[in-house]
């Protein structure tokens, strides 16, 4: 949504500019271009929001959807109810009552009032005494949920935002060094190995270093274009190896999507986004 074209009259040049500069950026994420539709609208006038806009400066130009008739046409997000319970934890408070209520967002699996989770990378056993689904008490839930969940026979100790809530039977794992396929954005300092990173994963933001770099990619094709290189530049793809100054619960990305993507930021810029394709011991 290009907002605020009100403010411009409606400027075909304007609104041009605006998706020329926003369509670099977003390719340099991933985005497919075809993928992508601008729409230019007015929030504070609803123009072009909810119904094609008769506005004359505006229809001189453009003729496509208003926003709503675009977001109907999202796919809906796969929920992964089949795949093992993985819960991330984004906030942490004691309730009234026994044991210590967690806030996230359960990415795969369900999980049931009684039921006993494992939370990592503490490594220990609690159980669900309590759900809550936008402050309703809930039997159970499942992924794509936004929950709180109460655990007891734990201690506030053994948690912290970050850590992950999972099936005992299938514990999400906690690693320090991982492979990834990383995009670089449009960075002024080249990354060599040894270069400083913090890593922005979930709700955490974790001190690393690429230790590794081990080939740059075609950005289109994906095909190795040269081994070991010196360092990576601007705009460039390349599969590298990352390490956490300390234990993270991550994810493959073809197992866990959520869980398995990140940003890596220095100087307080975000210089690359990555997948982990590799989880090292």
């Amino acid at each position: 949504a290009v907002n605020k074209m009100d403010t411009v009259d409606w400027e075909k040049d304007r609104f041009q500019e605006i998706v020329k500069k926003l369509i670099v950026f977003l390719k340099q994420a991933g985005f497919r271009e075809a993928d992508v539709t601008f729409v230019p609208c007015s929030g504070l006038g609803g123009e072009n929001l909810t119904s094609q806009s008769k506005v004359a400066n505006l229809v001189d130009w453009y003729s496509g959807p208003c926003l709503v008739d675009v977001i109907d046409t999202f796919k809906p997000p796969e929920r992964l109810t089949e795949k093992p319970f993985r819960c991330s934890v984004t906030d942490i408070y004691k309730g009234s009552g026994s044991g210590f209520t967690f806030s996230g967002k359960v990415f795969s699996g369900y999980v049931q009032v009684s039921d006993h989770v494992s939370v990592m990378p503490a490594g220990i056993v609690g159980q669900i005494k309590a759900i809550s689904i936008h402050d309703d008490a809930q039997q159970w839930a499942a992924a794509g949920d936004h929950v709180s969940l109460t655990v007891t026979d734990i201690e506030v100790t053994d948690i912290n935002i970050g850590s992950v809530l999972s099936d005992p039977s299938f514990p999400v794992k906690a690693f320090v060094k991982f492979k990834a396929q990383i995009i670089v954005f449009n960075i002024d300092v080249p990354i060599t190995k040894g270069f400083p990173v913090l890593i922005h994963y979930q709700s955490v933001n974790e001190p690393g270093v690429v230790s590794r770099l081990i080939h740059t990619l075609n950005r289109n094709s994906g095909e190795i274009v040269k081994k070991k290189p010196r360092c990576l530049v601007k705009n460039s793809s390349a599969v590298v190896v990352i390490e956490a100054s300390r234990s993270m619960c991550i994810e493959l990305y073809k197992d866990f999507k959520d869980l398995g993507r990140f940003m890596l930021r220095s100087r307080g810029e975000t210089i690359a986004a990555g997948v982990v394709t590799e989880l090292l011991s």
